[in-house]
């Protein structure tokens, strides 16, 4: 029969001088997940009140990801200009609901993913190492998204922006370690699920299914399932639940006393 881990530390009398290796509830918000918060925010409301420079709409619409002008910049080599919307839609919003909603799952699945990623443990070096990490896994699993979205339908006048695709990302390197047994040390350490892992796959086909079905919504008519850039999310969820291991594996972490973990 199995043990819970808080039951095999005290056998194996390691509760106290664990202590300092084990984290705190998985949903603290780390310092870096609400910066990004913050500066999020920022963007969003500078981007509905200034103008743009290019246009006559506001500065949203610079920051969009409109796949037709996305393969035009391509096209012509505007190399910098297709990669600033690549990059620049995750930070912009459609409203303050958008933004509040997505804000919210940020806070939800960035605060694992960073705690396993050890963000805020060990040297300052190492922090900051994590830190980068963490952000280059965040805006690729975003970038995963834009790109989703642009495969699908390149001549799409449509401007894609949101966090959406980003978190989905987050979503999926969190079923790969939160759906199972914690290592005795917390959720920073131990091996990660496999993807064909029956809560992995499960999870994964319930939120894929659900992205499909708000397509055939949209396409049906349903406005506002029209609105939901659901091959986003689904692009970034893969390349969350695909890459998420490398990124995991170049984690620096504290080492466990003895040798343990």
């Amino acid at each position: 029969m199995s043990e819970r881990p808080s039951v095999q530390r005290r056998r194996s009398g390691l509760a106290s001088s664990s202590a300092a290796y084990r984290g705190g509830p998985i949903f603290n918000i780390p310092t870096p997940i609400g910066t990004i918060v913050i500066w999020t925010t920022i963007a969003f409301f500078l981007s509905m009140t200034f103008p743009s420079p290019t246009g006559p709409g506001p500065l949203v619409e610079d920051f969009s990801l409109v796949p037709v002008e996305f393969l035009a910049r391509l096209e012509t080599g505007a190399i910098l200009y297709a990669i600033v919307p690549l990059v620049g839609h995750i930070f912009m919003h459609g409203n303050l609901g958008h933004l509040l909603l997505n804000m919210a799952w940020l806070v939800v699945f960035g605060s694992g993913i960073a705690r396993r990623l050890c963000v805020a443990r060990g040297s300052g070096r190492d922090r900051s190492y994590n830190l980068m990490l963490f952000l280059v896994f965040y805006l690729a699993c975003g970038i995963a998204g834009g790109l989703a979205q642009f495969f699908w339908d390149p001549l799409s006048p449509i401007g894609l922006v949101g966090a959406s695709g980003a978190i989905s990302g987050l979503m999926a390197g969190t079923l790969r370690f939160a759906l199972r047994l914690f290592a005795p040390f917390g959720a920073e350490y131990g091996k990660l699920a496999p993807i064909w892992a029956q809560p992995v796959l499960l999870a994964s086909l319930v939120y894929i299914g659900i992205n499909i079905g708000t397509g055939f919504a949209g396409a049906a008519g349903v406005e506002q399932a029209s609105m939901i850039a659901w091959q986003a999310h689904i692009g970034g969820f893969l390349f969350g639940l695909v890459a998420f291991p490398l990124f995991d594996r170049l984690a620096r972490r504290p080492k466990l006393p003895f040798g343990l973990g």
